[in-house]
């Protein structure tokens, strides 16, 4: 897809120390990995990627927001991200990319390196996995149905049958 490939690096063709690269990440960068959790996003991504002879340093340095529905009301949530990490490239004999504690493996005919799956994953595993607004920030009307239809307060009427099932769990 051609969002992705825009988070190709060529560093074969980079000069060695630092080189800076800059992405605005938006909605269609988490759908073409099919990930459609996410409303709306805004993120500002910054790579410093440092390249050196036998390895490579990506600093990656993210700020945004990023728009989920509520768990409570499914109105949107802003939350917002100020965050950075690491990825260490090497190479290596090996015919694939593999990543073993860390750091990610080359083959030594690689000649560029996509940075769009470890920022992706980065992102969602950091996401919070239960959104909620802030206290009374929630959609008063949703609510509001929520409690018209919610048994909680109303005294439920339990069928009998269930005892006898309980008391054979007992014995």
């Amino acid at each position: 897809m051609k969002i992705l490939k825009d988070f190709n690096i060529p560093f074969s063709s980079l000069k060695l120390g630092s080189n800076i690269f800059n992405f605005e990440i938006e909605k269609t960068f988490f759908e073409a990995f099919n990930y459609t959790r996410y409303d709306d996003c805004n993120i500002k991504l910054h790579l410093d990627f440092k390249k050196e002879n036998m390895l490579m340093d990506l600093k990656f340095t993210y700020v945004g927001k990023i728009f989920i529905s509520c768990d409570r009301c499914l109105d949107n949530v802003a939350v917002e991200f100020n965050s950075n990490f690491s990825n260490i490239l090497k190479f290596s004999h090996s015919v694939e990319e593999t990543t073993n504690n860390g750091v990610t493996y080359l083959p030594y005919e690689s000649y560029d390196y996509n940075v769009a799956q470890v920022f992706y994953e980065h992102v969602v595993l950091n996401t919070p996995k239960k959104i909620l607004h802030q206290e009374n920030q929630c959609d008063p009307k949703q609510i509001e149905l929520m409690n018209l239809f919610s048994k909680s307060g109303k005294e439920v009427e339990y069928d009998s049958r269930w005892n006898k099932l309980k008391d054979l769990k007992n014995k």
